[in-house]
């Protein structure tokens, strides 16, 4: 038979056209398969990074400076008003724990620093300028206005800056998290067309494969290592839900070392959960694709792995379901440092108790159960003396303390309560499902007793101790805040009644807490309104009857109430801080009218009281020396009295003010002597001008027996306390002791011409008192000695 002309190039025509049409369908497959791969891992990679984006640690620690800037800016408000406990050191430690804020929010690590980058030149500027404020604060005084003008000026365009930055964050995480949202809508439809891409590779593989054994035979080969080469596990099962092939991270996943052992078992077989099984049937059943979700499983290592499962179907010719391929992504990194993120944003970083934050969120839902469970008792804890050991110890042995205290009180609890860390030394426990009151009251005193155990920290033996405050719900209220306001108010009342004790609330102690602060706000008013005044009861020399001197004391005449006692109002103004302007007022007033009455042509020298605070603080030199310059007093006209207080500060601290007023020509005065502290170790260091004796060994001199005793000889030997004469016997040792360290005594309360007649045989130099004047108008005390002078005029001639 004849070939027709042209055969033979015409089948090498086609066998080499089928050879390119193959090389073309191979390359099509393996850019499918190569594409689909690679876009998934892109689009999911790129998922967790949109959900990585959402937890921006930047926000937190730009909250933190945030919130130190503002504490900051309290603390150097505190310091320019003098406010008691707030010094330049306290301030200094403010200061240096903003700037340890900064660097954080250079260091943050974030899944997306781009953001973090473009802020950088603002944390960069503001921690430079912050920076230069450091000469300032270490030598600011109060009273230094342009150093506090730089100072405040910085703080308030950090805070500007701040606020900015923390808000431009906040808005890139709203962000984030909406495309992190919109993402995932996505990526399951995308995972499955993948998904679809690379089956469609695979089956256009599998084609060629039985079209051409050699190329198929490489293509396979080159499949199997593409596939092994992916850091995603996985498995493709047939309808029966056997396992036909498994990649090498799939085998990693599920402990395997070869895939002939895998072929042929289940999916819950292969070291999976009983769900993956479920997973298969259902693609089979239901011949859609299954959204990804989260799943754990054990690995080889002994951990649990967190992975991100998608399973759906292949089908073949007809529409015939011919394989279910599940594919697995180990996600555990990323959900434990989520969850690192998480813990830390909800536990103090001391304590590794629940903060501020999580301790309300636990407390909001167990208030929402109540009435179903039972009582929820809520007790606030603060440490007392915890300042002072921070003070007199350093932050370590704090630390330490507050590392102990919360071990006992975790030791105390039931399980199901809940401890947390408020801030500083405030603690606060959640107690749920009470029966009876007495059930809190219980806990309460049991944390009360175990607190007030010595500590032994680090060589020191301690005793800190607890007032706590408690409220119940549903009795006290049902939100969070009331009821911590309640715990709050009864926390308030145990610190009031002596410390050491735990206090249930009550309505009638919110109802003294609100005429408290109705009583502190009346007397803010009263300093703006002028109501505050002072009066002058006078001194007298005893041996000739002749004024010499006065003692200011401030009145408060309410509007409505009347005359208020200073000994109310007094402790109110020490606590908020208003004593500060108080006091400047008092020492303002009264030098002026010191100089008022020598302009009369009187000499009467006056004496004001200054808050051992002040000298705790060393504050007090700065105000005496404020008034003098402000009003041009003469330093000789003023005296300033103290009370035995100052030992129980700093004994140094208020030594070298003495010095200080002493040096300036201002005399000071210990007052009340032998009523308080009375250390006679510190009283022979401290440089007093003058010593009062209180009224209460004065009241004790009408049991001294007759007039002509001695002075030391009253009553028998080793008379007790009550017996007669002992008030003698301490008044006369007073005045020897005073003349023996070169100081002048003032006897306080004289009303009896006995107690008169007895000073003045004991040699005390001084007296005050109403049987010689009660406190007084300056107008009146100038008509009593101009009245004086005339009798001394009369007498002379």
């Amino acid at each position: 038979m004849l070939r027709p002309p042209g055969t033979k190039p015409l089948a090498r025509l086609l066998r080499h056209a089928r050879g390119r049409t193959t090389a073309v369908v191979l390359l099509v497959a393996g850019l499918l398969f190569v594409l689909s791969i690679g876009t998934s891992l892109q689009r999911a990679r790129e998922q967790f990074r949109l959900e990585a984006g959402s937890q921006r640690v930047s926000i937190w620690f730009s909250t933190q400076a945030l919130v130190e800037l503002h504490r900051f800016r309290v603390a150097l408000l505190r310091f320019e008003r003098r406010e008691p406990g707030w010094d330049r050191d306290m301030l200094a430690e403010r200061y240096e724990i903003l700037l340890s804020r900064l660097p954080l929010l250079q260091g943050a690590e974030e899944a997306d620093t781009r953001s973090v980058l473009d802020h950088s030149d603002i944390v960069v500027g503001l921690q430079a300028a912050l920076e230069q404020l450091e000469p300032d604060i270490v030598v600011l005084e109060p009273d230094h206005i342009p150093s506090l003008a730089r100072i405040q000026a910085v703080a308030e365009e950090a805070d500007l800056l701040l606020t900015r930055l923390n808000l431009a964050l906040h808005t890139e995480r709203r962000l984030a998290v909406e495309q992190a949202r919109v993402s995932a809508r996505h990526l399951g439809v995308f995972f499955v067309t993948s998904l679809g891409g690379l089956l469609l590779g695979a089956l256009l593989l599998l084609l060629l494969i039985a079209g051409a054994a050699r190329r198929a035979a490489e293509a396979e080969r080159t499949l199997r290592v593409l596939v092994d080469s992916l850091p995603i596990g996985i498995a493709a099962f047939d309808p029966a839900g056997r396992l036909v092939m498994m990649n090498e991270t799939g085998l990693a996943l599920a402990r395997l070392d070869r895939e002939e052992d895998a072929l042929g078992l289940r999916a819950s077989e292969l070291g999976g959960n009983e769900g993956a099984d479920d997973d298969v049937a259902e693609v089979v059943a239901q011949r859609v694709a299954l959204p990804p979700k989260e799943t754990r499983m054990p690995h080889r290592d002994g951990t649990d792995r967190t992975l991100l499962v998608s399973t759906a179907p292949v089908f073949g010719k007809g529409g015939n379901l011919v394989r279910v391929v599940r594919v697995a992504l180990d996600v555990t990194d990323q959900r434990e440092a989520d969850r690192r993120i998480r813990h830390l944003a909800e536990h103090d970083t001391l304590t590794d108790l629940p903060n501020r934050l999580l301790f309300g969120a636990h407390l909001k839902a167990r208030l929402e159960h109540a009435t179903e469970t039972g009582m929820v008792a809520v007790h606030c804890i603060d440490l007392d003396h915890f300042k002072e050991v921070n003070d007199s110890l350093g932050h370590p042995v704090g630390d330490q303390l507050l590392l102990a205290a919360s071990a006992r009180m975790r030791g105390t609890m039931r399980e199901g309560d809940m401890l947390a860390r408020l801030g500083g030394d405030e603690f606060a426990v959640i107690q749920p499902g009470l029966a009876q009151e007495s059930e809190a009251r219980l806990l309460a005193e049991r944390l009360v007793e175990v607190l007030g155990r010595p500590y032994r920290l680090k060589g020191y033996t301690l005793r800190a101790g607890a007032s706590i405050g408690t409220a119940l719900a549903p009795q006290h209220g049902m939100t969070v805040e009331s009821i911590l306001s309640r715990a709050d108010i009864a926390l308030y009342r145990a610190k009031g009644t002596g410390r050491g004790r735990a206090t249930q609330f009550t309505m009638d102690q919110e109802a003294g807490l609100r005429e408290r602060r109705q009583l502190e706000e009346d007397l803010r008013q009263a300093l703006a309104s002028g109501q505050l005044s002072l009066v002058f009861q006078p001194k007298f020399v005893i041996a000739t009857g002749l004024l010499k001197g006065c003692e200011a004391l401030l009145r408060w005449h309410h509007p409505e109430r009347g005359m208020i006692s200073p000994g109310l109002f007094i402790p109110v103004a020490e606590e908020t801080g208003l004593i500060h302007p108080i006091t400047q007022l008092v020492l303002d007033q009264a030098c002026r009218q010191a100089m008022a009455w020598r302009a009369q042509g009187l000499e009467v020298p006056v004496a004001v009281n200054l808050s051992a605070g002040h000298f705790g603080a060393e504050q007090g030199v700065g105000l005496v020396r404020e008034a003098l310059e402000a009003t041009g007093c003469d330093p000789a006209l003023l005296e300033v009295e103290v009370t035995e207080g100052v030992f129980l500060r700093s004994a140094e601290a208020a030594t070298r003010s003495f010095e200080t007023l002493r040096k300036m020509g201002v005399r000071v005065a210990l007052d009340d002597f032998g009523t308080g502290y009375s250390s006679l170790g510190y009283l022979q260091h401290l440089p007093f001008d003058v010593i009062k004796v209180d009224r209460t060994f004065i009241a004790g001199l009408e049991d001294a027996g007759p007039a002509g005793a001695g002075p030391a000889g009253a009553g028998p030997a080793g008379a007790g306390p009550g017996s007669p004469g002992t008030g003698r016997r301490i008044v006369d040792a007073i005045v020897r002791l005073a003349h023996g360290l070169g100081a002048e005594v003032v006897a306080e309360g004289v009303e009896t011409p006995a107690q008169l007649a007895t000073l003045r045989q004991l040699g005390c130099d001084r007296a005050q008192g109403f049987l010689l004047g009660r406190p007084m108008q300056p107008h009146a005390l100038v008509e009593l000695a101009r009245a004086e002078l005339l009798a001394a005029d009369r007498n002379v001639a």
